[in-house]
């Protein structure tokens, strides 16, 4: 289930009480874990495998003794214990075992649960938010891996203060009597950010200058121009492919080496015709892609042109489908 970006806090002043929780959004890789006869099942947002990628959480069905589907976000904490997907990077990108091992004893991880859609072979995505929340609670998941993160009932301002004053993304809200709806954006949840970043999707690159010479100087990014929603399983429909600007600021040589590699595999050529964009002003030397690769972008704001201000690289993301990237704010 996804939430739909928001730029205010939901009212919350009904006659009946509280009607919104408020969570913490976590800066991280979503994973849904299934827990199997003993078996641990990790999948990313795209359907991607990801259990291999994370040997920490191998311990999950013993805690939880009894099969179950939990939805959580995996964090690395930084030293000042806020997440840092800067990180997280290299864990999300590690496949040989020899690197998942590396990248594991240079930086473990951790998940935060937030929800509960199976337990004990039931089916309990039809509950109400506060039913499945008392169940997470219940299993109290807790330990140097996995924690269940507190959460506030009808003080959200409070919640979002403390989210800025953390670091932390932003507020999570979501509708006391909500269900959870497996693959579709609800109004139910809404997500409020106190720092303004999301994801793009990489539509080409500019080869940069001296010592990067004939290598990637910066992303050409740009996000679906898509409706809000479509109330189907797949997430909004793509219209096109709007830009939004260059990135090129907080690509370091590792970075850059794995999206060398990466934008490869998707070019397309160097002609206008091959730009996957239906806006993109005209750009010498540019080399397009096939929109398909999805980056993380941390930026000052929108200009009144509709592109980036001061846009920073913070990671590649194989975790979303490129499908599902829109403008937020």
């Amino acid at each position: 289930m996804l939430a739909t970006p928001a730029t205010a806090l939901p009212a919350d002043d009904g006659p009946g009480g509280p009607r919104w929780a408020h969570e913490m959004k976590w800066d991280g890789m979503r994973v849904l874990a299934e827990v199997h006869e003993g078996q641990l099942a990790l999948s990313s947002r795209a359907g991607n495998d990801a259990t291999a990628r994370f040997p920490e959480l191998a311990g999950l069905p013993d805690a939880l003794g009894a099969d179950a589907v939990l939805d959580g976000e995996i964090v690395a904490l930084g030293p000042d214990g806020v997440p840092s997907f800067e990180r997280l990077q290299p864990r999300i990108q590690a496949r040989s075992d020899s690197a998942v091992r590396q990248t594991m004893a240079e930086q473990p991880v951790v998940c935060m649960w937030f929800d509960v859609l199976a337990f004990d072979g039931h089916d309990v995505t039809g509950l109400p938010y506060t039913e499945r929340r008392a169940l997470l609670e219940r299993l109290a998941l807790a330990g140097p891996h996995w924690q269940t993160p507190p959460v506030a009932t009808g003080d959200g301002h409070s919640a979002l203060t403390a989210a800025e004053q953390l670091g932390l993304e932003g507020v999570v809200s979501k509708r006391l009597d909500s269900t959870y709806l497996p693959g579709r954006r609800s109004d139910a949840w809404r997500k409020v950010k106190v720092s303004a970043g999301q994801e793009f999707v990489v539509g080409g690159w500019l080869p940069g200058k001296g010592r990067l010479d004939g290598r990637l100087g910066s992303l050409l990014v740009g996000y679906h121009d898509a409706v809000s929603d479509t109330g189907s399983d797949t997430g909004p429909a793509p219209h096109g492919l709007r830009y939004a600007g260059r990135v090129g600021s907080g690509i370091d040589e590792r970075a850059r080496a794995a999206l060398e590699a990466a934008l490869e595999a998707v070019r397309r050529g160097a002609t206008s015709s091959d730009s996957p964009f239906l806006d993109a002003p005209r750009l010498p030397g540019a080399v397009w892609v096939a929109p398909e690769l999805v980056v993380q972008v941390r930026f000052h704001e929108w200009t009144t042109a509709g592109v980036l201000r001061a846009p920073r690289f913070r990671g590649m993301r194989d975790d979303k489908p490129a499908a599902e990237v829109a403008r937020e704010t």
